[in-house]
């Protein structure tokens, strides 16, 4: 704004000392500057304004659709103003809100670019997350600077684009199995439509003659080839894995999260037949997914990202007693003291 008042400033010393100078010396010269100092401003102004008016944008993550991006490694989304006029502008401002839509947190960030005539401009905006989750970038308001830089216009803009970041895997060395399966669920198998207790033993490209169920689509649409789920006779066990989806703080949360996906993407790659289970405070009620690879991990932490947060860390073991009683034990992931906790609990 200062910036502004000093250049009208100096534009109205220029226009005057011109203006002096017609008076005396009457110059075909200074009248046409004269005419063109009085009209440039104006034109400037309208131009801007139908700007504004016609400019949009369009926000989108690099990332594939179905893919994800991973913590703390860099992401990057595409902020794309798009111009239609003819008219330019050397400064827009850019307010973007950096958001955590799971841990709830946000900040802002501003950038300065130039709009090109018909063509806008695209920017690159490089984001890290330190947390997993729902990261979002939305564009919530622009200031466009007209072309001789007396004033900035502002606008309301509604542009969001949004990647999934899953948790970072650490390393799980499971020495003694036996203690895991201590938690394992005697599960019986289910006789309603649609509940596939199999065992995925790999997944392969499709034979002529296999089962149309069996088809991977989400895969398939990736490859652009049809993959299919082999499909073996499963164990009568599963092991259950409950973690507490508490935001008493995001370090407690964070450090769940990490130990949650890591520990169950090293029991898929160990062959362990998991149950992924998490108290939904949504629907009031719990979240089952059967986890057989680490494409099915992701895509549960995904749906889990949409879930809002509890502030008690025992919120989702305390209820299993009643709403599951068939349940014996099942790996409960807590933390305390800002260390995350794998124990075994037993349903009582």
């Amino acid at each position: 704004m200062v910036e502004n008042i000093f250049r009208i400033v100096g534009y109205l010393i220029l226009l005057a000392i011109n203006i002096i100078a017609y008076w005396f010396l009457h110059s075909h010269f200074h009248f046409i500057v004269l005419v063109i100092m009085i009209v440039a401003p104006v034109l400037s102004v309208l131009m801007a304004l139908h700007l504004r008016k016609n400019i949009s944008a369009e926000i989108s993550s690099d990332a594939l659709k179905g893919e994800y991006g991973t913590q703390n490694q860099e992401s990057f989304f595409t902020v794309k103003l798009i111009n239609k006029t003819p008219w330019v502008s050397l400064d827009i401002k850019l307010l973007l809100e950096i958001s955590n839509e799971f841990f709830g947190t946000k900040g802002e960030v501003l950038f300065s670019v130039p709009v090109y005539s018909r063509k806008g401009y695209e920017l690159k905006v490089p984001v890290s997350a330190m947390l997993p989750g729902r990261i979002s970038v939305s564009l919530k308001q622009l200031k466009l600077k007209d072309l001789m830089g007396f004033v900035f216009l502002k606008k309301d803009m509604d542009a969001k684009g949004e990647i999934v970041v899953m948790p970072e895997v650490i390393k799980q060395e499971i020495g003694d199995k036996t203690y895991f399966e201590t938690g394992m669920l005697e599960s019986e198998e289910s006789s309603k439509k649609g509940n596939d207790f199999s065992d995925v033993h790999e997944i392969r490209e499709y034979i002529p003659g296999d089962k149309l169920m069996s088809i991977h689509w989400k895969l398939s649409a990736k490859r652009d080839i049809l993959m299919v789920k082999d499909r073996v006779s499963m164990s009568d066990k599963q092991l259950v894995v409950l973690p507490e989806l508490c935001n008493v703080t995001s370090y407690d949360l964070n450090r769940i999260l990490i130990t949650t996906y890591s520990l169950i993407y090293s029991l898929v790659k160990d062959k362990f037949n998991v149950r992924l289970m998490y108290w939904s405070k949504n629907r009031y009620e719990y979240e089952d997914v059967r986890i057989d690879y680490v494409e099915a991990l992701d895509d549960a932490f995904s749906k889990m990202f949409y879930e809002e947060c509890y502030e008690s860390m025992d919120e989702a073991a305390s209820r299993m007693p009643l709403v599951h009683p068939e349940m014996k034990s099942y790996l409960h992931v807590t933390s305390q003291g800002g260390t995350a906790m794998v124990v075994v609990k037993e349903n009582c």
